[in-house]
């Protein structure tokens, strides 16, 4: 039953305004996927109060159909086309949800005539459609952020010879329309800052990695699945001028855009000190300093390599961080470097400065860099190792394109995680010859 001007006053008629306010409420707090949770609300809104529901989306001059519904299902593919006549310029008429988002103002036609169908349709097809559709009453209003401005406008459509929408008709579709624009700016928002942060954190991982003949790298970042931002995990590997590599792995306590601002700074800091004098006890000592200068409250977890292709080591020095998991050709998978002081940022609390370790590699070594993120996400850490160490003994993985990846997945499978997980793995295929060393 569609409401009309008879019923709308009545207790039974605001009942129902209600239940369909609270219902479309709860269906704009769901998610903030605003353009499948508005397609929801449409199909809401022709149960209750109106035949045909469309909602666009945008400024005048590019307005999108965001979602639309018909009271008969089998009517809403259908309304796919109504989205084509919103910048058709056939006729000299300006498409009724044009005037509603550029004056601001509701378009309220109780009885539509033949008249108003050859006098606001924008061509023959948009009339025709009209006509198809039985376009008998007719609200748009529109979509108002406080925030945000007008993004778009609701239309809705009765198609019988009943009711007419009425003045408190209007009312309560003016309402439903600030809920859904409250509802999209807010999903907007969120969608404008993921994009931002998401940019800011590809900006802030290298590029490319490493091109070094007898060397693999790849590598593997995932944001946490709770706060689908960024985060300050990050890993790096870059080459020195003596053709040696640095790698850094890292994590800044929190998530977000300021956790991002460091891991930036800390990333490049390491880049830059590690470029001139390539120590990695050092380079963790000064970019410790270098932190503390801009705050007291913030701590990171750093691990910092220099791989030597041509005297067949790694060296590692680490501020709190572990790893790297090191497999070695006769089959062992081990972490050789211990020795791991204190996290950046709290190393003037005690002896925090430990000498790089040094150990040898063969071809066929593979040495995995990560973050915390992919052995804490469910707490049982001894597990996560354990589901590390036997994916890395899988040399199917090993020799993978994507072994990064390859071992994300064999810890963490389809787990939602509640931190950032970073990746950087390394194969030796070969060693150079000492003799051929710049």
């Amino acid at each position: 039953m569609v409401l009309g001007t008879g019923t709308v006053g009545q207790p039974d008629a605001q009942r129902r305004h209600l239940r369909l306010l609270l219902r479309v409420g709860e269906l704009l707090s769901e998610s903030l996927d605003y353009e499948a949770t508005l397609q929801s609300v449409c199909a809401a809104v022709v149960e209750e109060f109106a035949d045909i529901c469309l909602l666009d989306i945008g400024i005048p001059q590019a307005l999108d159909l965001a979602a639309g519904a018909h009271r008969d299902a089998n009517k809403t593919p259908h309304l796919r086309v109504a989205g084509e006549f919103l910048t058709t310029a056939g006729r000299s008429a300006r498409h009724p949800v044009w005037l509603v988002t550029t004056t601001g103002k509701p378009l309220a036609v109780p009885r539509v005539s033949d008249e108003y169908l050859r006098e606001y349709s924008t061509s023959d097809a948009h009339e025709a459609f009209m006509r198809e559709m039985r376009y008998r009453s007719l609200l748009i209003v529109p979509l108002i952020s406080t925030t945000q401005g007008t993004l778009g406008a609701l239309t809705l459509v009765r198609t019988s010879e009943g009711d007419p929408f009425d003045g408190e008709a209007l009312e309560f579709a003016m309402d439903l329309g600030r809920r859904c624009a409250t509802a999209i700016g807010k999903a907007m928002l969120f969608e404008q800052t993921q994009r931002i942060a998401t940019l800011f954190q590809r900006a802030a991982l290298p590029s490319a990695l490493p091109c070094v003949s007898g060397l693999t790298f790849d590598a593997f970042y995932e944001p946490s699945s709770e706060h689908l931002l960024v985060g300050g995990d990050w890993y790096d590997a870059f080459l020195l001028p003596d053709r040696r590599v640095a790698v850094t792995v890292g994590d800044v306590l929190g998530h977000g855009i300021e956790a991002a601002v460091w891991m930036s700074r800390l990333r490049n800091s390491l880049r830059a000190t590690l470029y001139t004098d390539p120590d990695p006890a050092r380079a963790l000592v000064i970019t410790d300093h270098l932190m503390r200068l801009e705050s007291d409250d913030t701590f990171t977890t750093a691990l910092v390599a220099i791989v030597d292709p041509v005297h067949q080591t790694l060296s590692c020095a680490s501020a709190g961080h572990p790893g790297p998991m090191l497999f070695e050709p006769d089959g062992r998978v081990s972490d050789r470097f211990i020795e791991r002081g204190l996290p950046l940022g709290l190393r003037h609390l005690g002896d925090g400065s430990k000498a790089a370790q040094t150990v040898t590699l063969r071809p066929g070594s593979f040495a995995v860099f990560f973050t915390d993120g992919l052995l804490e996400w469910d707490r049982n850490i001894a597990s996560a190792w354990e589901a590390m160490r036997e994916a890395i003994m899988r040399r199917e993985v090993r020799e993978a394109p994507n072994p990064a990846l390859m071992i994300r997945d064999a810890v963490l499978g389809e787990h939602r995680h509640q931190d950032d997980v970073a990746i950087l793995t390394l194969r030796i295929d070969e060693l150079l010859r000492r003799e051929i060393r710049p």
